[in-house]
């Protein structure tokens, strides 16, 4: 393999700037800097992660994306929702985190260009992961028609995704009259409140249902999905989000703990740790992985082709 792309060095420089903050003293440990160095560390990871699929498969997502306006555009609206579901039904309805160093306003504020760097970082780590495990294992094939049964699990599956979706509201919205109280204030960005939270098996429930039904529109608009690919023996997809997004909860998670960016509560088994974070909280990681990537090839064209076996339908 030929020396990396100036992308990767540049990830480099971000990357090994962001751990400034174990530096810092107390003095200095607050909103602003903490932001900073936080984004150094996405922007490290997104120009690593995109230099190494520019090497390998000479694609890049980041340039994809800012190709034109209409990418663009598909890229902040896929986003900003990706950032809904995941803050308001996890962190908002859920409480399982609480920013500490953040104010209600300022979330407002950054909400929409933090949560678009972000899921970039998600995406970035998961097509880099993709072209390493492609690279030594080439198992990416075109898929010349699709399982007789394939119609049908679909229809399923969309089915199946609506109920459960219908079901999950309907337990969440009795579950919120029996206890009353607020579903959340202002203080739930950055403090732990006693308001209203949804048990978590409803927000497995409600993630199930959004999953299914993101497969069946993939495979209404006719694209691949992540089911699609395990059903033709493509597992790249699967054990790159495994293996990615397990890397990133290490190295992210780790990085936050000691400072304290964001803070998890609430969760099952909030005792149980490892490197002192709830146990839970890693098996979360692949979860929002599969949203995110399934929202993204769902509602967009050419610029997520590589998200799942390229589209390469016959």
């Amino acid at each position: 393999m030929k020396t990396m792309n100036r992308k990767f060095y540049i990830g480099i420089v971000f990357f090994i700037a962001s751990y400034l903050q174990f530096l810092l003293p107390d003095s200095l440990i607050n909103f602003r800097n903490l932001t900073i160095l936080n984004l150094a560390f996405m922007l490290g990871v997104i120009y690593i992660c995109d230099g190494i699929t520019l090497k390998l498969k000479n694609k890049s997502i980041l340039s994809e994306i800012r190709k034109n306006t209409k990418n663009l555009i598909a890229f902040v609206f896929v986003s900003t929702a990706g950032g809904i579901l995941l803050d308001g039904i996890a962190k908002w309805l859920g409480k399982l985190w609480v920013y500490p160093y953040w104010d209600f306003y300022t979330y407002l504020f950054l909400f929409i260009p933090g949560f678009a760097i972000y899921w970039l970082m998600i995406v970035e780590s998961y097509l880099a992961t993709k072209a390493i495990i492609d690279y030594f294992h080439d198992g990416k094939q075109i898929i010349g028609k699709s399982f007789g049964f394939e119609k049908y699990l679909y229809k399923i599956l969309g089915i199946t995704g609506v109920v459960f979706t219908f079901i999950s509201i309907i337990f969440i919205t009795q579950n919120w009259f029996r206890v009353g109280g607020y579903i959340a204030d202002f203080r739930d960005v950055s403090n732990i409140t006693g308001n209203f939270k949804i048990n978590f098996s409803y927000i497995m429930l409600l993630f199930l249902g959004l999953w299914f039904m993101f497969e069946f529109i993939e495979h209404f608009r006719k694209k691949t999905s992540l089911i699609k690919d395990i059903a033709h023996h493509y597992f790249s997809p699967l054990v790159s989000i495994l293996i990615g997004s397990f890397l990133m909860a290490i190295i992210m998670e780790t990085q936050n703990a000691p400072l304290g960016y964001w803070v998890y509560t609430n969760w099952p088994l909030q005792n149980s740790h490892l490197f002192g974070l709830p146990l839970l909280m890693y098996f979360a990681w692949p979860l929002h992985y599969i949203l995110f990537l399934s929202l993204f090839r769902a509602f967009t064209q050419k610029e997520s082709d590589e998200i799942w076996r390229g589209d390469m339908i016959k």
